[in-house]
């Protein structure tokens, strides 16, 4: 039997974080056949999103109400739409990604990245020359353009710093453009490994809700590692309250709204009552990219402020993407490690 468009709204709205209104509308504007969770569309849209996901990945020690900072996701195949939870994180969000560089040279941020749209309460960026675009929403105007005039100041020496989206709005920098040129170099073994494994960062980034719907996920940070092919994420879990990682892994392998991976191995106790910690290695067929999963089961982190550990309790869910007769870790069967 079919589902019916209400149950593949309702699972839609595990992967995004979306409102079942707003899944519902989507999934009806949807032609025949496309995946209700849809890729991005071009190889320039799938870069600028694996990009963000590591400067969402890479803001260490900052705690948050939700995983990364992000309610929501609205994925469409030229564009996404992330959600922001507040002012702070905009701010943070913000300036890992609009490029910038001090008198040394090295660019931070993404290249050729500049805000082209401010609405009611969202911006939109686009890549210069480029049909790749991210709209920003969840705040009202005036907090986005605090959040942008905010951007400078977490520079240590604000007055070094060349801000590219300010300095150079409908132009690149020379230090971008160098920049720019390594990405696109084709002969280069590292650009050609960035780009083969970029799907991967993109297609989590379109999924990066499954980290506080379907998971009890107080934490998350991450990097790429040292081959360029494995995105390794490291997240905390909450014991004892609700569905773990593996529910995370479960809903990336799920057929419709997953992404082309498998298990590659495991170690850890998939019973997470038993608070050990949990590692999953999940790969594609054709050995491109590798999720390196990490999840650890901790106590409130001591660093995070009482109320936002209430806020985040308030928020974690009661149960899992599955439930226990349908065996959630059936895709365990077979393999792992001693």
């Amino acid at each position: 039997m079919s589902a019916s468009p209400q149950d593949i709204a309702g699972k839609r709205c595990l992967y995004t974080g979306e409102t079942f209104q707003e899944a519902f509308r989507v999934l009806g504007e949807l032609r025949h056949g496309e995946a209700p969770v849809p890729s991005a569309a071009n190889p320039d849209q799938v870069l600028l999103e694996a990009h963000v996901l590591l400067n969402l990945l890479e803001s260490r020690n900052i705690y948050t109400r939700y995983p990364l900072g992000i309610i929501a996701v609205h994925p469409a195949p030229d564009t996404i739409g992330l959600q922001v939870e507040s002012l702070e994180r905009a701010t943070e969000i913000l300036f890992n990604i609009l490029p910038a560089y001090g008198p040394d040279g090295e660019l931070h941020g993404v290249p050729g990245l500049r805000i082209t749209r401010w609405h009611k309460t969202a911006i939109e960026l686009h890549l210069l020359g480029q049909p790749a675009r991210l709209r920003l929403s969840g705040l009202p105007h005036r907090l986005w353009r605090q959040a942008e005039a905010g951007t400078p100041s977490k520079w240590i020496d604000p007055a070094e710093m060349r801000l590219c989206w300010r300095s150079s709005p409908t132009t690149y920098t020379t230090v971008e453009r160098g920049r720019r040129n390594m990405w696109e170099d084709l002969d280069d073994d590292y650009t050609q490994t960035i780009r083969r494994g970029a799907w991967l960062s993109s297609g989590l980034l379109r999924r990066v809700a499954l980290l506080h719907t379907v998971s009890n996920t107080s934490v998350a940070d991450g990097y790429l590692a040292l081959d360029h092919v494995a995105l390794v994420v490291r997240s905390s879990h909450v014991r004892g309250q609700g569905p773990g990682p593996h529910h995370i892994v479960a809903a990336l392998l799920d057929p419709a709204f997953g992404l082309p991976l498998r298990v590659a191995r495991f170690r850890g106790d998939t019973d997470e009552s038993y608070g050990a910690d949990q590692h999953f290695v999940l790969r594609d067929q054709a050995g491109t990219a590798a999720l390196d999963l990490r999840a650890s089961t901790d106590k409130t982190p001591s660093r995070m402020d009482d109320t936002l550990w209430r806020s985040i309790s308030r928020r974690l869910p009661t149960r899992g993407f599955t439930s226990p007769e349908t065996g959630p870790l059936a895709v365990l069967d077979g393999v792992g490690a001693p």
